[in-house]
């Protein structure tokens, strides 16, 4: 099952929602509270009581609701059983990770099993018998299994000979360590390493993110990279900061029209997606320094209906708007299109169409003159987790727009599967890479389309260390190619921006944009959902910011200038 061991670790790191959604997706309606309560079962064991009745209620609003409702319900039971204290850990709970941390820390010297017991002053047998009741395996299956994942990294990452590596990582010769080798890999060591050859394992990568990185093709996209100063190039600026009607502020957009800067983004009283959830925007003619007042673009007063996100495009010399339409979180119920009309200084409506289609970036034009819109698409008002794109054949906005899969379904090789899969394309003369967030795994997911994305390769590993949440690529003028996301990927304190030299996306070069908390946001606890837009030389990045260092709102937004000049 997917949501054990360390697969439970990542979802654990999930929001409530988030983590509603993947019990949604993976089980169906009459699985879904069983598997909750499976889920949390070690943890409410060992917690102070819980509410009963509360808990009733709630899974009696799961089961009689539509989906939307089905999804605030179970985020509840969520967040209820998250919330309570946990009591002090079991002594035999506590045992075992003191011998599994001991193992840890000697797992490559040539240490025997009964001493380790008695370095903890049991018996060898009892020893076996609390790690496995507490593991679920045997210290000894443990320890050669940890051993053959740094074997693994050792023989793809170094030259070294396969006695080197046999005696680096523990084993008293090499037949044995081939055989062990073998038993969990289902390969030779040096089978393994001309497969291989070319997989990248990042430094943070569970056992379950190499299994996956090895079976995968993988794709080098990251050369020796130059830091460049962010003091020399980047200038920031606030664009929108919590107000008392709207705390929460998500998944802004930028881009420059006739001279003015439009930033947008949605916003909710308190919590993401809940409550009124107006499109909101302001504009600077000064290159981000200030900015106008607030306007609303789409708004629905009672809720009913939720806007995000907002995603721009120009063509023929007008600017667009598009916006998603939810009966509930990431539910998409449509797709709303917008003009600007400069004459009443408003976004206009022009059209609103049922696609179940979730945006992700501004609209990209491709090499045969057509549009395309990357995202990711499921039934409608469900949970859309199937990378696919929006294609315009004549090139023009307010036109028909195709959709286009991008994968068969959400799916990974290992079993594992995608959760908002976000979807942002770089574009060469020939080669489309999409690249995919991927919050299950740690491994950054990437495919290629070589026909203007009318089909799609299988998933591809790349080594550019993004990955948990959103990542935006683009294109410049001169030929070079971006990226910009959040780095060491289980954190979203660095947001990092990567360029190329030329254009081949080859990223040779990168700026920390933000890290941690600085002197205008000493709290600051997330930097994180990039959007960007090129315009005059000068690369404007907006994004947002977490006010706190925990997590929670408020949120604002902020605007990063790239002078590119001098990258």
């Amino acid at each position: 099952m997917m949501f054990y061991g360390k697969d439970a670790e990542q979802y654990r790191k999930m929001s409530n929602g988030g983590l509603a959604t993947a019990f949604l997706r993976k089980y169906k309606r009459e699985e879904i509270i069983g598997e909750v309560f499976r889920y949390f079962s070690v943890d409410c064991i060992e917690r102070c009581k819980l509410d009963p009745n509360a808990v009733d209620a709630l899974i009696a609003k799961f089961y009689a609701n539509e989906e939307a409702q089905a999804y605030d319900a179970l985020s509840s039971l969520i967040e209820l059983l998250r919330a309570l204290e946990p009591r002090e850990q079991t002594e035999g709970q506590k045992l075992v990770d003191k011998i599994v941390s001991y193992v840890d820390t000697h797992l490559c010297e040539n240490i025997k099993l009964e001493d380790v017991a008695k370095k903890f002053c049991i018996s060898y047998h009892y020893m076996c018998h609390v790690v496995k009741m507490y593991t679920g395996t045997t210290l000894t299956s443990y320890r050669n299994k940890r051993r053959v994942l740094l074997a693994q990294r050792l023989l793809v990452e170094t030259e070294k000979k396969v006695g080197e590596i046999a005696v680096e990582c523990g084993f008293e010769s090499i037949s044995y360590f081939t055989e062990i080798f073998k038993k969990y890999t289902g390969e030779q060591p040096l089978k393994f390493r001309e497969k291989q050859k070319d997989t990248v394992y990042l430094p943070w990568y569970y056992e379950e993110d190499m299994a996956l990185a090895t079976m995968l093709p993988s794709m080098k996209l990251l050369r020796q990279p130059e830091k460049i100063e962010r003091d020399a190039c980047v200038s920031t600026y606030q664009v929108h900061m919590p107000e008392d009607e709207y705390q929460f502020l998500h998944e802004a957009a930028i881009i420059e029209y006739h001279g003015t800067l439009f930033a947008s983004w949605y916003n909710c009283p308190e919590t993401e997606l809940h409550g009124r959830t107006p499109i909101r925007g302001r504009r600077s003619k000064d290159g981000g320094k200030t900015w106008s007042e607030v306007e609303v673009v789409a708004d629905c007063a009672d809720g009913r209906i939720l806007y995000c996100p907002p995603v721009y495009g120009i063509c023929d010399d007008k600017l667009y708007l598009f916006l998603n339409e939810l009966v509930g979180p990431d539910l998409v119920h449509g797709v709303d299109l917008f003009v600007f009309d400069e004459e009443k200084d408003a976004f206009i409506k022009l059209w609103s169409r049922p696609i179940p289609f979730k945006l992700n970036t501004n609209v990209v034009r491709l090499p045969n003159g057509k549009l395309m819109l990357p995202g990711r698409v499921g039934e409608l008002d469900r949970f859309p987790n199937t990378p696919a794109v929006l294609i315009s054949d004549s090139g023009k906005i307010d036109a028909d727009w195709r959709l286009v899969k991008v994968a068969p379904d959400g799916n990974l090789p290992d079993g594992s599967f995608l959760i908002h899969p976000e979807m942002t394309a770089m574009v060469t003369e020939d080669t489309i890479y999409m690249i995919c967030r991927n919050d299950i795994r740690a491994v950054p997911i990437l495919y290629l389309s070589k026909d203007n994305g009318e089909s799609w390769s299988e998933p591809y590993a790349y080594d550019i260390p993004v990955v948990n949440s959103k990542i935006y690529c683009g294109d410049l003028k001169d030929g070079r190619h971006y990226m910009v996301g959040n780095i060491q990927t289980r954190t979203r304190d660095k947001l990092v921006l990567y360029l190329t030299d030329d254009e081949t996306p080859v990223f040779t070069k990168y700026v920390i944009l933000q890290d941690g908390g600085n002197e205008e946001f000493p709290d600051a606890g997330a930097w994180h959902y990039p959007v960007a837009y090129e315009s005059e030389g000068k690369l404007y990045i907006i994004y947002t910011v977490h006010l706190t260092s925990n997590w929670v709102n408020p949120r604002g937004a902020v605007l990063s200038v790239i002078d590119l000049s001098k990258v």
